[in-house]
């Protein structure tokens, strides 16, 4: 039986070097899918922004004229009444009190 060939020096050292560089590619491909996600979900939130903000409008038509500082004061006001936090807290599964 043959022993097998041991690697030279050279070889050893350009197996290495091509190991780093697939490691390069990898690290840039990861990085690129990180953003594309990111990107993915900066679309969901924004698409889900406008989307509640439509509802909002639909409903409360007055909401076109208010500031955005009016707006939010109605809406914590709706939002902190017994029947919302009563739908809120049934949402959640939590328990009424």
């Amino acid at each position: 039986m043959t022993k097998p060939r041991t690697k030279t020096f050279e070889e050893l050292t350009a197996e290495i070097e091509d190991g780093k560089k697939k490691i390069r590619q990898f690290e840039n491909r990861e990085k690129l899918l990180r953003q594309k996600l990111s990107q993915e979900e900066r679309r969901t939130r924004s698409h889900r922004l406008i989307v509640r903000g439509a509802v909002f409008e639909s409903i409360v038509p007055e909401a076109k004229d208010m500031t955005d500082e009016e707006a939010a004061a109605l809406l914590r006001l709706a939002l902190t009444s017994e029947p919302a936090r009563e739908y809120l807290k049934k949402r959640a599964g939590g328990t009424t009190s």
